[in-house]
């Protein structure tokens, strides 16, 4: 019996990946470097099992397919236009200065001018895959950061058609500039503003035969034809999945498609992470630390910051300017993507292409701990930062006692507020934008600048002397530090929480909060409500089931 190549080189990478999970989990360390440590175990420049690079690779494209697939799907269309003066300025220009941070550090080190330019175009990208996995993996893919850094990391994407185009031109070799830009022109003009359309009736009439197994073999197999289009039109893989996700998300059939990919999304993600371990050259790494460090530095500090600082200038707040800094820190396949053009247009030698390769995979194995190092530094420095702004004028009144503490003056909480406004309620504004803070000082509102998770800060609020604690932020670490906190100075305040998911609302009812509101289930039942009511159902009634309704969630 003749062995299937496929099959053997599958069950390689799968038993990589599952070795690899169940290693990190073990050691309770994020998925992702259980992935690519396993990469580097079964990679060729490692003694032991050694996988076929090429194969797994490509049986990783599955991988990426499906992961910004069901991002697309997640990720609302509203949200993506709502990000989307931020994500297109901000992505251009932050790709635009890292270009030249990169020609500078070529420069310096001696390469040439094409080279420096093609080294710059490769650190100037970031993964949108390695961000999904790992906001996803710390539970906050529907965060407004996520999806900033998600649409931002598509604005990068797209300009890699630019960056290939240019690499193509100057470069020595004779490759024609203007067949690549017509076929990127043609997804971008006429395939995705029909997928708008054709997609959507195509899934209609697959739901109407009413077949989950012909359903989902509809979903998988447009999936990976528009991502394969999309390729061979000079896009990404990446990227078209990613708008196939979308475009589909818009549709009433999203939970089900959901439930169709999220499995082939968790097997094959696991497979890209192995292939990009396998690429690793730890012997190079040893030999050129020095560059590979400097490289490092290159995309996760200084491209970090500068997003960061684009990202405040585009009038992001401190804390989400920081994290999706953080979020876009590393580089992954559009970088693998571009070094490899640059090396074979001529645009690069075979060690910097190494060295690109080396350092982009170390930047990778550094993103969970950079995503999660960002938020406690942060917390750190707006301690200190809060200790100056606040001065004298910010403090609260000695004698202010049964008040209310709103943290957060977003959405949510500007129209807590407000509500405590009518009723002549004191209250006291704890918000991390310095502008809100500035604003709300104008108009003679009780604010303190700062991170509502620091105790210090509650403290400030006069929390002891609190009759409420509100907490309306959307981050659920800031609100379980906030709930710990307040627990721990006693039980004198009611804390009321909103939350995002039945489980955070359990984990804070057991924790000691006094009421957590789950958004979408007020959302659920104030719409039942309403539809009730226009179905001309006694208000008694209605009033009764939907405080049933509300028992039987709880």
């Amino acid at each position: 019996m003749q062995h299937s190549g496929l099959l053997v080189h599958l069950v390689t990478a799968l038993g990589a990946a599952l070795i690899g999970a169940a290693v990190a989990l073990r050691l309770r360390q994020p998925l992702i470097l259980g992935y690519v440590l396993a990469g580097v175990a079964i990679g060729p420049f490692t003694p032991g099992v050694i996988g076929d690079t090429a194969a797994i690779t490509e049986l990783a494209e599955l991988g990426i397919v499906f992961l910004m697939f069901v991002i697309g799907v997640q990720l609302p269309m509203r949200e993506l236009l709502r990000a989307g003066r931020v994500a297109i300025l901000g992505g251009l220009l932050q790709v635009a200065v890292m270009i030249g941070a990169g020609y500078l550090v070529g420069r310096a080190l001696g390469w040439g001018p094409l080279q420096s330019y093609a080294f710059g175009a490769v650190v100037s990208n970031s993964s949108s895959t390695v961000l999904g996995k790992v906001l996803s993996d710390r539970g906050e893919l529907d965060s407004r950061h996520a999806q900033l850094g998600i649409a931002w990391s598509s604005v990068q994407d797209i300009s890699t058609v630019a960056l290939v185009a240019v690499l193509a031109f100057v470069s020595p070799s004779e490759k024609a500039v203007g067949p690549l830009l017509a076929k990127a022109a043609l997804f971008f003009v006429v395939v995705v503003p029909l997928s708008f359309w054709v997609l959507p009736f195509v899934l209609r009439r697959a739901s109407a035969l009413r077949n989950r197994e012909f359903f989902a073999l509809v979903v998988v197999t447009l999936a990976l034809a528009m991502a394969g289009g999309a390729s061979l039109l000079g896009v990404s893989l990446a990227l078209g999945a990613f708008l196939t996700g979308v475009v589909v998300g818009e549709s009433d059939m999203a939970h089900r498609i959901l439930g169709d990919a999220i499995p082939l999304r968790d097997i094959f993600s696991g497979i890209f992470f192995v292939s990009i371990g396998m690429l690793l050259d730890p012997a190079f790494l040893l030999r050129s630390w020095a560059l590979v460090l400097v490289t490092v530095a290159l995309i996760v500090l200084v491209k970090g910051a500068v997003t960061a600082v684009i990202a405040r200038w585009m009038g992001c707040s401190t804390r989400l300017a920081v994290l999706i800094g953080a979020a876009l820190a590393q580089s992954a396949e559009f970088s693998f993507l571009l070094a490899r053009i640059g090396l074979e247009e001529g645009a690069l030698t075979t060690p910097i292409f190494n060295l690109l390769l080396s350092a982009t995979v170390v930047t990778i194995l550094l993103s969970p701990m950079v995503n999660g190092v960002a938020p406690a530094l942060l917390r750190r420095v707006q301690g200190r930062l809060a200790a100056a702004v606040q001065g004298g004028d910010a403090a609260v009144p000695p004698g202010l006692e049964h008040h209310a503490i709103v943290c957060g003056y977003g959405r949510v909480g500007s129209i807590v507020c407000a509500l405590l406004d009518r009723h002549r309620k004191p209250y006291v504004v704890v918000e991390e934008d310095l502008k809100t803070v500035e604003s709300l000082r104008e108009r003679g509102v009780t604010v303190l600048f700062g991170d509502a998770g620091q105790p210090e800060v509650l403290d400030r609020a006069r929390l002891r002397a609190a009759h409420l604690l509100i907490l309306c932020i959307p981050e659920r670490m800031a609100v379980r530090r906030a709930l710990e906190h307040a627990r721990e100075v006693g039980e004198g305040a009611t804390v009321l929480a909103r939350t995002h998911t039945y489980e955070d609302r359990a984990f804070l009812q057991e924790r000691g909060v006094d009421g957590a509101v789950v958004g979408e289930m007020e959302l659920a039942l104030e719409l039942g409500r309403r539809a009730l009511q226009r179905l001309r159902v006694e208000p008694s009634v209605v009033e009764h089931s939907i405080a049933h309704a509300r028992r039987t969630l709880a």
